[in-house]
């Protein structure tokens, strides 16, 4: 019995501290992305360890250079490549991913329009299409004007747990930049919480219950 409690109580002091389940909110902004790399990689818990990687077969690599200041949903440095392959981009969650995913991006077009758009398909480990989505890219409303290149954002919510995702974009000369890759992913280890205090003063009672029920159930030692 004294196993068991102790078992039980180091349990939730873990899941309290450290959090019980290794799935983390995130927003992915690019900064630190090198140009002429073909991958850029994110590492949400600080672990040394990447949870997600972002592919381009493109031999050049990616570029950091945008569209300028003068947009809504970038804000550089981003990431950009070229919109002549396919797919154009490719990103896997090593971990999985849960929920939604949704970024920015911008096309580098002089005109908008349903032809030029972003698309994403998102797919699990047994390569199921789990959702997919496209928008068409336009000139958003920005400083009393438009912006300087068509843009949106892509917005995807799904079930399952998604491996990897496919990116397609289609612009007037070529080149797209994304940003702001915001989703839920899976990372090698939890990130450490700080409990709130009713969950401390939850494991409290159950401890107490615990010893209670430990107690009880000693049987008498008197003759």
């Amino acid at each position: 019995m004294k196993t068991l409690i102790a078992n039980v109580f180091r349990s939730a002091v873990v899941c309290a501290v450290f959090g019980c389940g290794t799935l983390q909110s995130a927003n992915i902004t690019f900064d630190t992305v090198v140009t002429g790399e073909t991958s850029f990689g994110f590492d949400g818990d600080g672990d040394g360890i990447n949870d997600v990687i972002f592919m381009t077969t493109d031999p050049s690599g990616f570029n950091t250079i945008g569209p300028g200041v003068n947009q809504n949903f970038i804000n550089e440095p981003g990431l950009e490549g070229t919109t002549l392959l396919d797919p154009d981009l490719r990103v896997n969650f090593l971990n999985g991913a849960i929920g939604s995913i949704a970024f920015g991006f911008a096309l580098n077009s002089a005109t908008a329009g349903p032809g030029f758009f972003a698309s994403l398909r998102l797919f699990n480990a047994g390569g199921t299409e789990l959702a997919s989505g496209s928008v068409p890219g336009s000139f958003t409303s920005i400083g009393g004007g438009s912006s300087s290149f068509p843009e949106g954002r892509v917005t995807l919510n799904f079930a399952g747990t998604a491996s990897y995702g496919l990116f397609n974009f289609e612009s007037e000369f070529g080149r797209y930049i994304i940003d702001n890759f915001e989703g839920t992913f899976g990372s090698t280890e939890p990130i450490p919480q700080v409990p709130e205090p009713s969950t401390v003063a939850t494991l409290g009672t159950a401890l107490a219950g615990f010893v209670c029920l430990y107690r009880r159930r000693r049987p008498s030692t008197i003759s």
